[in-house]
């Protein structure tokens, strides 16, 4: 029995980082017959090597060994080739260990399951890519067939770690995520990004398994709506998502996702929506866009075709749930694994420590989204042209990153002193709030966080003589709630006032709300002055 207990990210990847994979058997064969033959070129070895996504991994760590020195970087297995010349493929290819296929194998046959998906991936993607006549496609096909080694090199070195797995997520139910941090201790995607950084893979693959910039759930369902044209988008999140889009990672991120859907089903409900999505991102109605995808899958199960092992071109023609790959490991496999592969480690159960309750300190609705509009107002953001862009950055960093469930822009006009509320989020159209009209040449609390940059607290101590100041029809905007209101100013000129509240929450105003509300104001009428003094005169 392997005694090294494996657990977290530093321990997977010292283990996973010094072995290497086997190629099937039949790959290295017609590689050999391709360089023995005299008529062969560079670009029909670029051929071969690409339907064995193993045998283009070995191929191009060597190449980038050899451009490390160089501080360049490989980023086709075209690329690869020409770079090594026959005489170190053939060199390499009588260093490779090789494999066959034991069909009865359940995690051998995960394995080639897992290639074959990272295969699909790269050949979905390349197409999508130069459909939009992009000029990274075959650097998007390199980063998307690594994308899934990880799941490569589990199967074949830790299969007990991806057996416990399969029965915690297909068996118990349990969240992916959850079970992968429960099983090795670290998240899949960040042992694949750790290993791609260990040798030294094209930078788009290492981006594209980078966590930081994977979608939230939140942003793919709003990917989704994008695809369906679903008018609920406002533009702000509309731009946040075609910035998103753009990304060279994305295509290769999706592909994946595409390639791991349907390699459970094509027709669950996650596949169905990534196929919206993919229709989007390529600009081409549904039917175009699953012609599209299906021709790309057919032709991924021809190159790389491992007999016993059910690729997903063939699974388009079973009906819905046929033709499943087991999911727990034989009782053979198991007995035999024990001695020859790390076990996993079974999590101690904590004792659960008799705290005091304390109250929950307040925190943000949603950090990134208040930082986000924080950053942008500090450091500046080129969609941000106009003050309107500004004033309704604000609000959505107060309603959605904040928290305060109801906002409303008070326009303050010059001309005719006057204050009227001109847009408002979680404001019922009946409400005297959302009707907002006041004459500031007469004395009221408005008026007076009008004259200069002002802001106002309204909670329990001050609400009652506050209340006595208001007219009759606007004694109900303070009647019960604690607010935040606070005069914006673009330079000398006062332009707005904002209000805000947490109506519903049952909960009092506190430090915490108050100053997180300053700051991104007092944020917002920097970001104003500085907008006005790059116009021109």
């Amino acid at each position: 029995m392997i005694s090294k207990n494996l657990f977290g990210l530093d321990d997977w990847t010292a283990y996973l980082g010094e072995k290497t994979l086997p190629v099937r058997t039949s790959s290295l064969v017609r590689l050999k017959h391709t360089l023995a033959n005299d008529d062969s070129t560079l670009a029909s070895l670029g051929h071969q090597v690409l339907k064995d996504p193993v045998l283009a991994l070995h191929v191009t760590r060597l190449a980038q060994s050899r451009h490390e020195a160089k501080g360049s970087v490989v980023t086709s297995v075209d690329h690869a080739i020409a770079s090594l010349g026959f005489g170190a493929i053939e060199t390499l290819i009588r260093e490779l260990d090789t494999m066959k296929v034991h069909p009865h194998s359940v995690s051998e046959r995960s394995f080639f399951r897992a290639v074959a998906a990272s295969h699909h991936a790269s050949v979905q993607v390349a197409d999508w890519v130069s459909l939009k006549q992009l000029p990274y496609a075959e650097e998007a096909r390199l980063a998307a067939l690594f994308y899934g080694l990880v799941h490569w090199m589990l199967w074949l070195y830790a299969p007990l770690h991806k057996h416990r797995f399969q029965v915690g997520v297909m068996e118990e139910h349990a969240s992916p995520v959850e079970m992968e941090r429960q099983v090795f201790g670290c998240t899949t995607q960040e042992l694949g990004r750790a290993l791609a950084d260990r040798w030294k893979l094209n930078e788009l693959t290492v981006k594209a398994l980078d966590h930081d910039t994977s979608p939230s759930l939140s942003k793919i369902k709003q990917l989704h709506m994008r695809a369906l044209n679903d008018p609920r988008l406002e533009e702000e999140d509309l731009r946040e998502l075609n910035h998103l889009v753009q990304q060279h990672y994305f295509p290769v991120k999706l592909a994946n996702w595409m390639a791991l859907n349907v390699s459970r089903s094509w027709t669950s409900d996650r596949s169905l929506r990534t196929f919206d999505i993919i229709g989007d991102y390529l600009d081409q109605p549904l039917s175009a866009t699953m012609a599209r995808l299906h021709r790309n899958c057919a032709l991924s199960a021809r190159e790389f075709h491992v007999p016993g092992v059910m690729m997903p071109a063939a699974e388009l023609l079973l009906l819905p749930g046929g033709g499943q790959l087991p999911h727990r490991l034989t009782d053979k496999e198991l007995n035999l694994y024990a001695s020859r592969f790390p076990e996993p480690v079974e999590p101690q159960a904590e004792e659960p420590q008799v705290e005091e309750e304390q109250p929950q300190p307040p925190e943000l609705l949603n950090p990134h989204i208040y930082k986000q509009v924080l950053d942008r107002f500090r450091h500046g953001y080129e969609l941000y042209t106009k003050q309107a862009h500004i004033l309704q950055g604000l609000i959505q960093g107060l309603n959605r990153g904040l928290g305060m469930e109801r906002v409303a822009l008070c326009l303050i006009n010059s001309r005719t002193s006057t204050l009227r509320a001109a847009k408002a989020i979680g404001v019922d159209p009946s409400e005297p709030l959302s009707q907002l009209e006041i004459d500031l040449t007469q004395p009221s609390i408005f008026s007076r966080l009008c004259e200069k940059p002002s802001l106002l607290h309204i909670n329990e101590s001050n609400r009652a003589q506050i209340h006595k100041t208001l007219s009759p029809e606007l004694q109900g905007l303070v009647e019960q709630n604690d607010c935040l209101m606070m005069s914006i100013y673009c330079g000398k000129q006062p332009l707005a006032l904002i209000y805000a509240d947490r109506q519903g929450s049952n909960s009092a105003l506190e430090a915490f709300h108050l100053e997180h509300f300053r700051i991104l104001c007092s944020a917002a009428t920097r970001a104003l002055k500085t907008l006005s003094a790059q116009k021109p005169s």
